[in-house]
């Protein structure tokens, strides 16, 4: 669990996230009207692997982010 260390946040930071693994993978098309899309995908199998990294508070910026348990 992480904390900002200078307002006390502990629910939003920003930061970054990577996944991977095999997956089912599929387009929403039910904003067609903006001719954007949407992707959504599935894990199927156990070998889903992740990472992520903090970098700063969503409410404060600050970087001055602790690991607390």
């Amino acid at each position: 669990m992480f904390k900002c260390a200078d307002c006390g946040n502990i629910e939003k930071f920003i930061g970054y996230a990577e996944e991977s693994g095999k997956a089912i993978i599929y387009q929403n098309d039910s904003i067609v009207k903006d001719k954007e899309y949407e992707w959504s995908y599935i894990s199927n199998n156990n070998d889903w692997q992740y990472s992520f990294k903090i970098k700063r508070c969503f409410f404060c910026s600050s970087e001055n982010i602790i690991v607390i348990h």
